[in-house]
């Protein structure tokens, strides 16, 4: 168990790798593979014993016909994302790239004969964007993992397909595994695999999922996140720790990570915008999911969410991702973030011009004070309206007007303004 900060120590200074990650700020994850083609989430092999006779000749009809990884990218960056996590393979055991001869389970041979994983490398080469690349750990389908007396092989197989995949892929930004919470009693011998990828890809972020029962674990030393998988990342006090570590929320749509037929859950642009706005500001990443369909193309819900949510993060991008907390305090839900000399006030459930009786809980428009050491400041103005200043006055603390919507306009839980010093 981690121990806990210090507060007579100071806070380690994170890794410039550790850094750089933190400002990415908003990322998509994609879980894709063979159970997509059965439409019930990621765990129907758990889930529904029927499939699992016949799973592996859905490797027989895996076509991805549909699977565009530049135009897959594409759409995430166009949403503000700044990465992308393929699942390269999941608990199902099925790699989306050629395992050359650990075995035939994967894409080339598959009816897709592709190895997939190098066209979505390529793919965000091309539009500059951050390669994660997630990697189970638990495996359904190897004969190796719960039979008696194998786990060390198990273990071989696991460190030789990722050693695959931090040597025939160019530079991998992360590497993210998923699954050690499922055999908590066993060594998993971590050193051993992260050795792998530091001797091949020594800058790449590794991530390794607690899982929903431990959100916010430290984990392995080597390890460079704290993950909070669907649950919001709180505050965290580095001072005592050895290591400065980052922090990511993963989220799904819906209610699976895999694509389910009959999920109608789907989460709306505003509540996709609070949950991004809520890891933003203690500095967590946001990774949120997509499930492709069984030809691995995106579900018309889930594009339109993206462009409406890129709409969004294209206002004020350099809040979401390079401006990081500070100690600067504010009224009711509001905060501040900072990146160098700007300072972006994010306004809780503000109001539109004429439209009050449809204003619900708190919020709406009037004065708004920010409280702590701020420079002079020189203009605030909304993000999405940059041209118009807002009257303010700074004297022990800083006051501005919170102007309400402009009637036809509603950009969702949060508005941001930006402060000039």
């Amino acid at each position: 168990m981690a121990s806990a900060a210090s507060p007579d120590r100071p806070a380690p200074s994170p890794l410039p790798r550790v850094r750089a990650f933190e400002r990415l700020g908003f990322g998509m994850f994609v879980h894709w593979g063979l159970y997509s083609q059965l439409g019930q989430g990621e765990w129907v092999w758990t889930y529904h014993e029927a499939v699992r006779q016949d799973y592996q000749r859905l490797a027989e009809r895996f076509t991805a016909a549909g699977f565009d990884a530049r135009a897959l990218v594409r759409t995430a960056k166009d949403a503000g994302m700044r990465y992308v996590c393929l699942t390269t393979r999941h608990h199902e055991g099925f790699s989306l790239y050629d395992t050359r001869g650990l075995n035939a389970y994967d894409a080339p041979h598959s009816a897709a004969k592709r190895d997939l994983v190098a066209e979505f490398s390529a793919a965000c080469e091309a539009e500059g964007m951050g390669k994660f690349l997630y990697h189970t750990t638990l495996d359904w389908w190897h004969p190796d993992f719960d039979a008696p007396g194998r786990w060390p092989a198990y273990l071989d197989y696991l460190n030789r397909s990722v050693e695959l995949l931090c040597t025939r892929y160019g530079r991998i930004d992360g590497l993210w595994f998923d699954g050690n919470w499922a055999r908590r009693d066993r060594d998993w011998r971590e050193d051993e695999l992260y050795a792998v990828i530091r001797r091949h890809q020594p800058e790449a972020i590794i991530v390794n999922n607690s899982s929903t029962g431990a959100l916010g674990a430290d984990g392995h030393p080597e390890v460079d996140v704290r993950t909070f998988e669907q649950g919001r990342p709180k505050p965290y006090d580095h001072r005592g720790k050895a290591k400065y570590k980052a922090a990511e929320m993963c989220d799904t749509v819906n209610s699976h990570w895999g694509i389910g037929a009959n999920d109608l859950s789907h989460k709306s642009p505003a509540q996709v915008i609070d949950r991004l706005v809520a890891s933003r500001r203690v500095g967590a990443n946001y990774l949120l999911n997509v499930g492709p369909t069984a030809d691995g193309a995106l579900p018309g819900y889930e594009r339109e969410l993206l462009a409406l949510i890129g709409r969004w993060t294209a206002l004020c991008p350099a809040a979401l991702s390079d401006a990081v907390p500070c100690d600067l305090a504010c009224r009711g839900q509001d905060f501040v973030l900072r990146d160098g000399a700007a300072y972006y006030y994010f306004c809780h459930n503000l109001q539109i011009h004429g439209n009050a009786h449809l204003h619900e809980g708190e919020g709406g428009s009037g004065l708004r004070t920010v409280r702590g050491d701020m420079p002079r400041v020189q203009r605030i103005a909304w993000a999405d309206r940059p041209a118009e200043d807002l009257a303010f006055s700074q004297d022990r603390w800083l006051s501005f007007d919170a102007t309400p919507y402009p009637y036809g306009t509603h950009l969702g839980p949060w508005r941001i303004a930006r402060i000039e010093t």
